[in-house]
């Protein structure tokens, strides 16, 4: 059996993924800011793990603990590039 390779993924890569969901998430919902489309998509979420009986107050809890990591390593890659694209994608919110 072949070894896996190891990738190292950078949090510009898991905030490129990030921006293919919102991006077309507000395409599909009209949101106009990125304050919009990320709570409203985040709420979305929530509401499809609430349907897999997900306790949704420990995912919330869970995925902000694993943000505090992933900052904390910061290999943030080319993350200029993405933040770029996202401001194309969606304005500033004031």
């Amino acid at each position: 059996m072949a070894e896996r390779q190891m990738i190292e993924v950078t949090n510009a890569d898991r905030s490129r993924w990030a921006l293919e969901a919102v991006e077309g998430f507000a395409a599909t919902t009209g949101a106009d800011t990125a304050r919009d489309a990320i709570a409203d998509l985040i709420s979305n979420l929530l509401h499809l793990a609430h349907g897999r009986a997900l306790d949704t107050d420990r995912l919330v809890k869970d995925a902000a603990a694993m943000f505090r990591a992933e900052a904390r390593e910061d290999p943030s890659g080319d993350i200029a590039t993405v933040q770029s694209r996202f401001r194309r994608i969606l304005p500033e919110d004031s």
